[in-house]
């Protein structure tokens, strides 16, 4: 392999459908309408967007993780 090839960077290509690769949403409750949630980061690793959710959770905030693996569409 050639240094120019080995220099560039990897690319991964989404095979799933609706053509998104898998993440983990973290979302806090909202004050303003506690019904609703609140996204705060998206995250390729779960052990991350755990993290994530458990530094939020010991600051006072209501948390959730959501696995999403296609792209959110209108009805």
């Amino acid at each position: 392999m050639s240094t120019s090839q080995s220099s560039r960077p990897k690319l991964v290509t989404a095979s799933c459908p609706g053509g998104m690769a898998r993440q983990f949403r973290v979302q806090v409750a909202s004050a303003e309408t506690p019904s609703s949630w609140k996204l705060v980061g998206a995250f390729r690793d779960l052990g991350q967007a755990g993290q994530c959710a458990a530094s939020l959770q010991k600051a006072g905030y209501q948390t959730r993780v959501v696995a999403c693996s296609a792209l959110p569409t209108a009805a």
